[in-house]
C-alpha cells in the first residue's frame, strides 16, 4: 500500500470512528434517559463502552493531529510522514472511577477492528434494552429525522448539496403514523409487560430499526457530501492563493489552518466550517485578516 493510500485509509478510519462514536452516544441517550433497576446495570455498560470507545477516537485524533502538522513537501516530512503511517497509535484508556491510566499501542487497523466491536456491543445492549418496546424506537427514529433535518438545513443555508429534502425520499411519515395508532392501542399490554404495543410480532418494530438506518446513512451521506464540497473550495481558494502570491501571507496561512481545523471529522460543523472556509476565501481576496 503506497503513503497516499495508508493516508486515505487512516483518514478514512478517523471519520468512521467519529462518526460511530456520535451515532452510539446518540442511540445511549435515547434508550437511557432515566434508567432504573436492571436498566441501570445496562446504561452503565453501554456507557463504559461509549468511553473506551472515545479513547480510541481521541488515539486517532492525536494520529491526525501529527499527520496535519508534517510539512509534505520536503524529504523530512515525507519520511515523517512514512514513519507516523508505519507506527502504531497510543491509545490512552481511562476511567471515571479514578483507576490507573492504560496505555496500549494498537495499529490503526486494531483501533477500527476495536471500534466495531464497541459499537456492536453497544447497540446489542440498547437492542436488549428496547426488545418490545416500541416507544424506544420510535424515539430513536425520531430523532435521528431530527438531526437528519437539523443537517439539511444547515447545507441548504451554506449552499451545499443539492438543496432536495432528504426526508421526503424516506417515506417515514406512514411508518410513524402506524407506531402512534400502535402505542395507543396496545400501551395498556405494554405497560404490563405482556406484549409489545406492536401485538407482538416485532413486524412494526422490525420496520422502524429499518428506517433509523436508512434515516441515519442519509445523514451520513449529506454530512460526506458538505465535508467534500467544503474541502473541494477550500482547496480551490488554497490554489487562487498561490496564484496571487498571498498563500505565505502569515494572516492567510492562518486562515487556512482555521479552515482545515473546522474540517476534522471529529469537530465537523456545516455551519461552522462553511464559515472558516468563507473567511479564508474573503483572506485570500485581500481581506482584513
Amino acid at each position: 500500500m503506497s503513503h497516499r493510500e495508508r493516508l486515505d485509509a487512516t483518514l478514512a478510519a478517523h471519520a468512521w470512528v467519529c462518526e460511530s462514536l456520535l451515532e452510539v452516544q446518540q442511540l445511549v441517550t435515547d434508550a437511557f434517559r432515566q434508567p432504573t433497576g436492571p436498566a441501570a446495570a445496562s446504561a452503565r455498560e453501554a456507557r463504559d463502552l461509549l468511553h473506551r470507545l472515545g479513547c480510541l477516537s481521541l488515539a486517532l485524533d492525536r494520529l491526525v493531529d501529527d499527520l496535519d502538522g508534517v510539512d509534505r513537501s520536503t524529504p523530512a516530512g515525507a519520511d515523517a510522514l512514512a514513519r507516523l503511517l508505519a507506527g502504531p497509535c497510543r491509545v490512552r484508556f481511562t476511567a471515571a472511577t479514578g483507576e490507573p491510566v492504560r496505555l496500549e499501542e494498537m495499529t490503526v487497523e486494531q483501533v477500527v477492528v476495536a471500534a466495531r466491536e464497541h459499537v456492536a456491543r453497544i447497540r446489542r445492549i440498547v437492542d436488549a434494552h428496547g426488545r418490545d418496546r416500541l416507544a424506544v424506537r420510535a424515539q430513536r427514529l425520531r430523532s435521528s429525522l431530527d438531526r437528519l433535518r437539523r443537517l439539511a438545513a444547515d447545507a441548504a443555508a451554506e449552499g451545499l448539496g443539492d438543496g432536495a429534502d432528504p426526508v421526503a425520499g424516506l417515506a417515514v411519515d406512514g411508518l410513524l403514523e402506524q407506531v402512534a395508532a400502535a402505542e395507543a392501542a396496545g400501551r395498556g399490554r405494554w405497560l404490563r409487560g405482556d406484549a409489545g404495543p406492536d401485538g407482538g410480532d416485532g413486524t412494526l418494530s422490525e420496520a422502524v430499526d429499518r428506517a433509523v438506518e436508512l434515516t441515519d446513512a442519509a445523514r451520513r451521506r449529506l454530512r460526506r457530501r458538505c465535508h467534500l464540497e467544503l474541502t473541494g473550495r477550500l482547496e480551490a481558494y488554497r490554489q487562487k492563493a498561490a496564484d496571487v502570491g498571498r498563500a505565505e501571507h502569515p494572516g492567510v496561512e492562518e486562515s487556512y489552518r482555521d479552515a482545515r481545523a473546522a474540517l476534522r471529522p471529529d469537530v465537523f460543523d456545516v455551519t461552522g466550517a462553511s464559515r472558516a472556509v468563507r473567511a479564508y476565501q474573503q483572506a485570500v481576496n485581500g481581506g482584513t485578516r
